[in-house]
Protein backbone atom coordinates (compact mmCIF):
# COMPACT_ATOMS: atom_id res chain seq x y z
CA UNK A 1 0.00 0.00 0.00
CA UNK A 2 0.74 3.68 -0.51
CA UNK A 3 -0.45 6.94 -0.11
CA UNK A 4 -0.79 9.20 -3.36
CA UNK A 5 0.59 12.75 -3.18
CA UNK A 6 -2.68 14.01 -3.99
CA UNK A 7 -4.04 12.34 -0.64
CA UNK A 8 -0.86 13.94 1.41
CA UNK A 9 -0.60 16.72 3.75
CA UNK A 10 1.49 17.69 6.14
CA UNK A 11 -0.92 15.68 8.61
CA UNK A 12 -0.03 12.24 7.21
CA UNK A 13 1.37 10.01 10.34
CA UNK A 14 5.22 9.11 9.28
CA UNK A 15 5.23 5.66 8.48
CA UNK A 16 8.60 4.67 6.34
CA UNK A 17 10.18 8.35 6.94
CA UNK A 18 12.22 7.35 10.09
CA UNK A 19 15.59 6.87 11.16
CA UNK A 20 17.11 4.02 9.21
CA UNK A 21 18.95 0.87 11.20
CA UNK A 22 22.19 0.62 9.96
CA UNK A 23 22.88 -2.24 8.28
CA UNK A 24 25.78 -1.83 6.18
CA UNK A 25 28.48 -4.56 6.72
CA UNK A 26 26.07 -6.88 8.49
CA UNK A 27 25.32 -9.64 5.50
CA UNK A 28 21.79 -7.85 5.10
CA UNK A 29 20.00 -8.23 1.88
CA UNK A 30 17.00 -6.22 1.30
CA UNK A 31 13.89 -7.08 -0.12
CA UNK A 32 11.01 -5.36 -1.66
CA UNK A 33 7.49 -4.59 -0.01
CA UNK A 34 5.99 -5.88 -2.79
CA UNK A 35 7.18 -8.31 -4.93
CA UNK A 36 8.74 -7.56 -8.67
CA UNK A 37 6.68 -8.15 -11.68
CA UNK A 38 6.83 -10.98 -13.79
CA UNK A 39 3.37 -10.18 -16.52
CA UNK A 40 5.76 -9.90 -19.54
CA UNK A 41 8.63 -11.82 -20.92
CA UNK A 42 10.78 -7.91 -19.78
CA UNK A 43 10.13 -8.08 -16.45
CA UNK A 44 10.98 -12.01 -16.07
CA UNK A 45 14.12 -10.75 -17.36
CA UNK A 46 15.10 -7.70 -15.37
CA UNK A 47 12.88 -9.47 -12.21
CA UNK A 48 15.39 -9.47 -9.01
CA UNK A 49 14.28 -10.87 -5.61
CA UNK A 50 16.22 -9.31 -3.57
CA UNK A 51 19.66 -6.82 -3.60
CA UNK A 52 22.81 -8.22 -2.74
CA UNK A 53 24.12 -7.04 1.03
CA UNK A 54 25.39 -3.51 0.35
CA UNK A 55 28.78 -3.66 1.29
CA UNK A 56 28.96 -6.40 -2.25
CA UNK A 57 28.51 -3.55 -4.24
CA UNK A 58 31.62 -1.88 -5.41
CA UNK A 59 30.13 1.26 -6.96
CA UNK A 60 26.67 2.83 -5.18
CA UNK A 61 25.21 5.28 -8.00
CA UNK A 62 22.69 7.88 -6.48
CA UNK A 63 21.05 9.21 -9.40
CA UNK A 64 20.38 13.05 -7.66
CA UNK A 65 17.88 15.48 -9.91
CA UNK A 66 18.08 18.06 -6.89
CA UNK A 67 14.30 17.07 -6.12
CA UNK A 68 13.02 16.27 -2.59
CA UNK A 69 13.16 12.10 -3.58
CA UNK A 70 16.69 11.62 -4.96
CA UNK A 71 18.22 13.80 -1.47
CA UNK A 72 16.26 11.61 0.67
CA UNK A 73 17.71 8.63 -1.37
CA UNK A 74 21.28 9.94 -0.45
CA UNK A 75 20.64 10.57 3.33
CA UNK A 76 19.00 7.01 3.35
CA UNK A 77 22.49 5.45 1.87
CA UNK A 78 23.76 7.11 4.98
CA UNK A 79 21.66 6.33 7.46
CA UNK A 80 22.00 2.87 6.45
CA UNK A 81 25.53 3.08 7.40
CA UNK A 82 27.32 3.28 3.39
CA UNK A 83 30.20 4.61 3.81
CA UNK A 84 30.89 8.16 2.08
CA UNK A 85 34.15 7.02 -0.39
CA UNK A 86 31.41 4.21 -1.38
CA UNK A 87 29.10 6.35 -2.87
CA UNK A 88 28.86 9.10 -6.10
CA UNK A 89 26.13 11.12 -7.07
CA UNK A 90 25.73 11.75 -10.50
CA UNK A 91 23.65 15.03 -12.24
CA UNK A 92 22.34 14.89 -15.70
CA UNK A 93 22.91 18.56 -16.58
CA UNK A 94 19.34 18.85 -19.05
CA UNK A 95 20.92 21.80 -20.67
CA UNK A 96 23.94 20.39 -21.67
CA UNK A 97 25.95 23.08 -21.89
CA UNK A 98 23.65 24.98 -24.69
CA UNK A 99 25.14 28.07 -25.71
CA UNK A 100 22.43 30.69 -24.88
CA UNK A 101 19.07 28.22 -23.83
CA UNK A 102 17.93 27.09 -20.32
CA UNK A 103 14.95 24.44 -19.58
CA UNK A 104 16.12 24.03 -16.53
CA UNK A 105 16.40 25.62 -13.21
CA UNK A 106 19.52 28.27 -12.93
CA UNK A 107 20.42 27.32 -9.39
CA UNK A 108 19.94 23.68 -10.02
CA UNK A 109 23.62 22.60 -10.45
CA UNK A 110 24.96 24.93 -7.47
CA UNK A 111 22.20 23.27 -5.25
CA UNK A 112 23.73 19.57 -6.42
CA UNK A 113 27.04 20.68 -6.51
CA UNK A 114 26.75 22.33 -2.70
CA UNK A 115 24.94 19.45 -1.19
CA UNK A 116 27.45 16.97 -2.86
CA UNK A 117 30.62 19.38 -1.13
CA UNK A 118 28.54 19.59 2.25
CA UNK A 119 28.53 15.82 2.52
CA UNK A 120 31.68 15.06 0.69
CA UNK A 121 30.49 12.94 -1.74
CA UNK A 122 31.45 12.75 -5.66
CA UNK A 123 29.92 14.17 -7.59
CA UNK A 124 29.99 13.26 -11.32
CA UNK A 125 27.87 15.68 -13.94
CA UNK A 126 26.96 14.24 -17.15
CA UNK A 127 25.11 15.23 -20.13
CA UNK A 128 23.97 15.44 -24.10
CA UNK A 129 25.81 17.86 -25.52
CA UNK A 130 23.68 21.57 -26.19
CA UNK A 131 20.97 19.96 -24.19
CA UNK A 132 17.13 19.91 -24.31
CA UNK A 133 17.01 22.97 -26.98
CA UNK A 134 19.61 20.97 -29.04
CA UNK A 135 17.49 17.90 -29.41
CA UNK A 136 14.37 20.17 -30.15
CA UNK A 137 16.06 21.38 -32.84
CA UNK A 138 17.73 18.59 -33.82
CA UNK A 139 18.42 17.37 -37.87
CA UNK A 140 20.38 14.17 -38.32
CA UNK A 141 21.56 12.23 -35.62
CA UNK A 142 21.61 13.11 -31.47
CA UNK A 143 25.01 15.31 -30.30
CA UNK A 144 27.06 12.88 -28.10
CA UNK A 145 27.29 12.60 -24.48
CA UNK A 146 30.15 13.84 -22.16
CA UNK A 147 30.67 13.73 -18.45
CA UNK A 148 33.06 15.59 -16.17
CA UNK A 149 35.69 13.53 -13.83
CA UNK A 150 35.08 14.13 -10.51
CA UNK A 151 38.67 14.09 -9.48
CA UNK A 152 40.84 15.88 -12.46
CA UNK A 153 37.65 18.32 -13.44
CA UNK A 154 38.12 16.82 -16.76
CA UNK A 155 35.45 16.31 -19.40
CA UNK A 156 35.49 12.71 -20.98
CA UNK A 157 33.15 12.09 -24.07
CA UNK A 158 31.27 8.55 -24.55
CA UNK A 159 32.17 6.80 -28.10
CA UNK A 160 30.45 8.38 -30.95
CA UNK A 161 27.50 7.12 -32.90
CA UNK A 162 28.60 5.86 -36.65
CA UNK A 163 25.36 7.84 -37.51
CA UNK A 164 26.91 10.89 -35.97
CA UNK A 165 30.49 10.69 -37.36
CA UNK A 166 28.22 10.06 -41.09
CA UNK A 167 26.31 13.91 -39.95
CA UNK A 168 29.68 15.27 -39.07
CA UNK A 169 30.82 14.59 -42.91
CA UNK A 170 27.60 15.95 -44.59
CA UNK A 171 27.68 19.05 -42.42
CA UNK A 172 31.40 19.67 -43.59
CA UNK A 173 30.38 19.47 -47.12
CA UNK A 174 27.34 22.06 -46.05
CA UNK A 175 25.59 21.12 -49.94
CA UNK A 176 21.80 22.23 -50.72
CA UNK A 177 20.60 19.17 -49.76
CA UNK A 178 22.53 18.64 -46.60
CA UNK A 179 18.88 19.14 -44.46
CA UNK A 180 17.38 16.30 -46.93
CA UNK A 181 20.40 14.08 -46.24
CA UNK A 182 20.53 14.45 -42.39
CA UNK A 183 17.24 13.70 -41.62
CA UNK A 184 17.99 10.39 -43.12
CA UNK A 185 19.47 9.84 -39.61
CA UNK A 186 16.77 10.84 -37.56
CA UNK A 187 15.32 14.87 -36.54
CA UNK A 188 13.12 15.99 -33.96
CA UNK A 189 11.30 20.09 -34.51
CA UNK A 190 8.47 19.09 -31.78
CA UNK A 191 8.30 19.13 -28.33
CA UNK A 192 8.03 16.09 -26.06
CA UNK A 193 4.61 15.12 -25.74
CA UNK A 194 2.35 14.55 -22.30
CA UNK A 195 2.50 10.76 -22.57
CA UNK A 196 3.55 7.92 -20.43
CA UNK A 197 5.06 6.66 -23.91
CA UNK A 198 9.14 7.29 -23.68
CA UNK A 199 9.21 7.38 -27.75
CA UNK A 200 6.66 10.32 -27.80
CA UNK A 201 8.17 12.14 -24.63
CA UNK A 202 11.31 12.16 -25.39
CA UNK A 203 12.79 14.24 -23.05
CA UNK A 204 13.43 12.10 -20.49
CA UNK A 205 15.24 9.22 -22.46
CA UNK A 206 17.06 10.99 -24.58
CA UNK A 207 18.39 13.85 -21.66
CA UNK A 208 18.22 11.54 -18.67
CA UNK A 209 18.27 7.67 -19.17
CA UNK A 210 20.23 7.39 -22.10
CA UNK A 211 23.01 9.60 -20.74
CA UNK A 212 23.33 7.54 -17.66
CA UNK A 213 23.28 4.41 -19.42
CA UNK A 214 25.87 5.95 -21.72
CA UNK A 215 28.10 6.82 -19.00
CA UNK A 216 27.63 3.55 -16.87
CA UNK A 217 28.84 1.68 -20.09
CA UNK A 218 31.61 3.91 -21.43
CA UNK A 219 33.64 3.60 -18.12
CA UNK A 220 34.33 0.35 -18.57
CA UNK A 221 36.69 1.15 -21.56
CA UNK A 222 37.47 4.87 -20.25
CA UNK A 223 40.96 3.59 -20.99
CA UNK A 224 40.62 2.79 -24.55
CA UNK A 225 38.73 5.49 -25.52
CA UNK A 226 41.04 7.33 -27.77
CA UNK A 227 41.09 3.94 -30.23
CA UNK A 228 37.06 3.85 -29.92
CA UNK A 229 36.50 7.15 -31.43
CA UNK A 230 36.00 9.03 -28.17
CA UNK A 231 37.87 12.32 -26.94
CA UNK A 232 39.44 13.98 -23.69
CA UNK A 233 38.59 17.43 -23.48
CA UNK A 234 39.29 20.31 -21.46
CA UNK A 235 37.20 21.63 -18.75
CA UNK A 236 34.53 24.04 -20.34
CA UNK A 237 33.60 27.50 -18.91
CA UNK A 238 30.04 27.41 -18.83
CA UNK A 239 18.61 10.88 -25.24
CA UNK A 240 16.41 7.24 -27.34
CA UNK A 241 13.53 7.66 -29.24
CA UNK A 242 12.59 10.01 -32.64
CA UNK A 243 9.53 11.83 -30.87
CA UNK A 244 9.42 11.04 -27.51
CA UNK A 245 10.26 12.58 -23.99
CA UNK A 246 13.72 12.70 -24.04
CA UNK A 247 14.92 14.68 -21.62
CA UNK A 248 14.07 12.52 -18.42
CA UNK A 249 16.17 9.55 -19.05
CA UNK A 250 20.12 9.97 -19.51
CA UNK A 251 21.18 13.21 -17.41
CA UNK A 252 21.46 11.56 -13.82
CA UNK A 253 24.06 9.17 -12.35
CA UNK A 254 26.25 8.08 -9.31
CA UNK A 255 29.10 5.71 -9.20
CA UNK A 256 31.89 5.40 -6.38
CA UNK A 257 34.92 7.40 -7.27
CA UNK A 258 37.17 5.80 -5.60
CA UNK A 259 36.37 3.14 -7.80
CA UNK A 260 35.48 4.89 -11.19
CA UNK A 261 37.86 7.40 -10.50
CA UNK A 262 40.09 4.42 -12.02
CA UNK A 263 39.65 2.83 -14.98
CA UNK A 264 41.33 -0.09 -14.51
CA UNK A 265 39.11 -0.91 -11.45
CA UNK A 266 35.90 -0.42 -13.77
CA UNK A 267 36.56 -3.05 -16.44
CA UNK A 268 36.15 -6.77 -14.94
CA UNK A 269 33.84 -8.31 -12.11
CA UNK A 270 32.06 -5.07 -10.81
CA UNK A 271 29.08 -5.16 -9.01
CA UNK A 272 27.32 -1.59 -9.35
CA UNK A 273 24.27 -0.42 -7.54
CA UNK A 274 22.22 2.47 -9.11
CA UNK A 275 19.45 4.63 -6.46
CA UNK A 276 16.78 6.70 -7.56
CA UNK A 277 14.23 8.52 -6.20
CA UNK A 278 11.08 7.18 -8.23
CA UNK A 279 7.50 6.98 -5.86
CA UNK A 280 4.82 5.14 -6.64
CA UNK A 281 2.74 8.16 -4.84
CA UNK A 282 3.91 10.60 -7.77
CA UNK A 283 1.56 9.16 -10.67
CA UNK A 284 -0.04 5.80 -11.72
CA UNK A 285 2.60 5.78 -14.46
CA UNK A 286 5.14 5.01 -11.48
CA UNK A 287 2.57 3.40 -9.05
CA UNK A 288 3.66 0.08 -10.97
CA UNK A 289 7.21 0.28 -11.12
CA UNK A 290 9.52 -2.26 -9.20
CA UNK A 291 10.94 -1.40 -6.12
CA UNK A 292 14.59 -3.74 -7.57
CA UNK A 293 15.22 -4.96 -10.55
CA UNK A 294 18.19 -5.78 -13.08
CA UNK A 295 19.53 -3.04 -14.37
CA UNK A 296 19.86 -1.78 -18.42
CA UNK A 297 23.46 -1.68 -18.24
CA UNK A 298 23.59 -4.90 -16.45
CA UNK A 299 26.54 -7.47 -18.64
CA UNK A 300 27.44 -10.06 -17.08
CA UNK A 301 28.63 -12.36 -20.21
CA UNK A 302 30.06 -9.39 -21.59
CA UNK A 303 32.17 -6.68 -19.06
CA UNK A 304 30.85 -9.53 -16.36
CA UNK A 305 29.37 -6.13 -14.65
CA UNK A 306 26.48 -6.64 -12.50
CA UNK A 307 24.33 -3.73 -12.56
CA UNK A 308 21.17 -3.59 -9.95
CA UNK A 309 18.32 -0.82 -9.41
CA UNK A 310 17.22 -0.08 -6.07
CA UNK A 311 14.55 2.83 -5.93
CA UNK A 312 15.09 3.12 -2.42
CA UNK A 313 11.85 5.30 -1.45
CA UNK A 314 9.19 4.18 -3.99
CA UNK A 315 6.89 3.24 -1.15
CA UNK A 316 7.40 7.04 0.76
CA UNK A 317 4.65 9.05 0.97
CA UNK A 318 5.63 12.56 0.41
CA UNK A 319 5.11 13.59 4.00
CA UNK A 320 8.03 10.55 5.06
CA UNK A 321 10.25 12.00 2.00
CA UNK A 322 9.96 15.73 3.89
CA UNK A 323 10.65 14.04 7.26
CA UNK A 324 13.69 12.64 6.35
CA UNK A 325 15.25 16.01 4.78
CA UNK A 326 13.62 17.79 8.01
CA UNK A 327 15.67 14.90 10.27
CA UNK A 328 18.80 16.28 8.24
CA UNK A 329 17.78 19.85 8.24
CA UNK A 330 18.45 19.70 4.69
CA UNK A 331 17.29 22.92 2.33
CA UNK A 332 14.53 22.27 -0.12
CA UNK A 333 15.64 22.95 -3.93
CA UNK A 334 14.21 26.88 -4.24
CA UNK A 335 11.93 26.00 -6.99
CA UNK A 336 9.76 24.27 -4.02
CA UNK A 337 10.41 27.30 -1.42
CA UNK A 338 8.82 29.54 -4.12
CA UNK A 339 5.68 27.82 -4.49
CA UNK A 340 6.79 24.77 -6.86
CA UNK A 341 4.83 21.10 -6.11
CA UNK A 342 7.97 19.25 -8.55
CA UNK A 343 11.15 19.95 -8.68
CA UNK A 344 11.79 18.88 -12.29
CA UNK A 345 12.80 21.36 -15.57
CA UNK A 346 11.45 24.82 -14.57
CA UNK A 347 9.91 24.66 -17.98
CA UNK A 348 8.95 21.20 -17.86
CA UNK A 349 5.62 20.11 -20.11
CA UNK A 350 4.28 18.54 -17.34
CA UNK A 351 3.60 22.15 -15.44
CA UNK A 352 0.16 23.54 -14.82
CA UNK A 353 -0.74 26.58 -16.24
CA UNK A 354 -0.71 28.15 -12.50
CA UNK A 355 3.35 26.87 -12.88
CA UNK A 356 3.41 28.43 -15.90
CA UNK A 357 2.68 31.85 -15.19
CA UNK A 358 5.07 31.56 -12.87
CA UNK A 359 7.77 30.97 -14.84
CA UNK A 360 6.11 34.49 -17.10
CA UNK A 361 6.92 36.02 -13.99
CA UNK A 362 10.32 34.90 -13.12
CA UNK A 363 11.18 34.59 -16.32
CA UNK A 364 9.72 36.96 -18.77
CA UNK A 365 12.13 36.61 -21.59
CA UNK A 366 12.92 32.69 -21.28
CA UNK A 367 8.73 32.43 -21.67
CA UNK A 368 9.20 35.03 -24.55
CA UNK A 369 10.97 32.49 -26.40
CA UNK A 370 9.34 29.89 -25.47
CA UNK A 371 5.89 31.13 -27.60
CA UNK A 372 9.26 31.91 -30.46
CA UNK A 373 9.67 28.13 -30.61
CA UNK A 374 5.71 27.30 -31.07
CA UNK A 375 5.78 29.56 -33.61
CA UNK A 376 9.17 28.48 -35.69
CA UNK A 377 8.34 24.87 -34.58
CA UNK A 378 4.77 25.32 -35.93
CA UNK A 379 4.05 22.59 -32.52
CA UNK A 380 2.82 24.00 -29.51
CA UNK A 381 4.37 22.96 -25.88
CA UNK A 382 0.81 21.59 -24.45
CA UNK A 383 0.25 19.73 -27.72
CA UNK A 384 -3.25 21.34 -28.22
CA UNK A 385 -2.86 24.82 -27.74
CA UNK A 386 -0.13 27.39 -27.67
CA UNK A 387 1.70 28.49 -24.46
CA UNK A 388 -0.34 31.67 -23.87
CA UNK A 389 -3.83 29.73 -24.05
CA UNK A 390 -2.51 27.58 -21.60
CA UNK A 391 -1.60 29.77 -19.00
CA UNK A 392 -4.95 32.05 -19.48
CA UNK A 393 -5.78 34.03 -16.60
CA UNK A 394 -3.84 31.15 -14.33
CA UNK A 395 -2.63 32.85 -11.12
CA UNK A 396 1.12 32.52 -10.70
CA UNK A 397 2.02 29.95 -8.31
CA UNK A 398 5.24 32.06 -7.28
CA UNK A 399 5.57 32.64 -3.29
CA UNK A 400 7.60 36.23 -3.28
CA UNK A 401 7.82 35.82 0.41
CA UNK A 402 10.70 33.64 0.58
CA UNK A 403 13.10 35.76 -1.32
CA UNK A 404 15.91 34.30 -0.76
CA UNK A 405 15.13 31.27 -3.25
CA UNK A 406 13.10 33.77 -5.18
CA UNK A 407 16.92 35.33 -5.88
CA UNK A 408 18.15 31.89 -6.06
CA UNK A 409 15.91 30.74 -9.22
CA UNK A 410 16.39 34.01 -10.62
CA UNK A 411 20.30 34.20 -10.28
CA UNK A 412 21.17 30.27 -9.92
CA UNK A 413 23.00 31.68 -6.35
CA UNK A 414 23.41 28.36 -4.12
CA UNK A 415 26.53 27.73 -2.03
CA UNK A 416 27.52 25.10 0.37
CA UNK A 417 26.13 27.60 3.42
CA UNK A 418 22.88 27.87 2.46
CA UNK A 419 22.24 24.06 2.30
CA UNK A 420 21.45 23.25 6.29
CA UNK A 421 18.80 25.17 7.74
CA UNK A 422 17.93 25.40 11.73
CA UNK A 423 14.63 26.98 11.63
CA UNK A 424 13.63 24.19 9.02
CA UNK A 425 10.04 24.52 8.02
CA UNK A 426 7.66 22.95 4.51
CA UNK A 427 8.49 25.03 1.68
CA UNK A 428 5.30 26.31 -0.08
CA UNK A 429 5.03 24.28 -2.42
CA UNK A 430 4.87 20.61 -0.38
CA UNK A 431 1.47 18.94 -0.19
CA UNK A 432 0.17 20.21 -3.53
CA UNK A 433 0.07 16.81 -5.67
CA UNK A 434 2.38 15.57 -8.10
CA UNK A 435 -0.08 13.48 -10.43
CA UNK A 436 1.06 13.92 -14.47
CA UNK A 437 4.26 12.33 -14.72
CA UNK A 438 6.75 14.45 -12.98
CA UNK A 439 10.57 14.26 -14.36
Amino acid sequence: MFIKDRDCTKDTPIILGSPDTPIYGKGVSIRPRTDGRKDSEHFRKIYLPELLPLEDYDLIVVLLSGGKDSVACLYKLLELGVPKEKIEVWHHDIDGEHPTRRMDWRCTGNYVKALAEVEGVQLRVSYRVNGFFGELYRIGASEPIRWIEPDSGEVKQCRLSPNYLKCQKLKEQATEKMDSFLKEYGYRMRFPAKSPDLSRRWCSAYLKICVADSVISNLDYMGELEKLGGKRLKFPAKRDTHQGRWCSGSLKAAVQNRVTGNPEKTRDGKKILIVSGERRGESAGRSRYNEIEVHRTNAEKRSHRVVHQWRAVIDYSEKDVWEVLKRHQINPHPCYRAGWNRCSCAMCIFSTPSLFAGIRELYPEEYGELKHDEEILGFTLDNNKNLDDFVGQAKSCVYWKDEAAVHSLRTGAFSVKDVYVKDWRYPAGAFHGAEGGPC
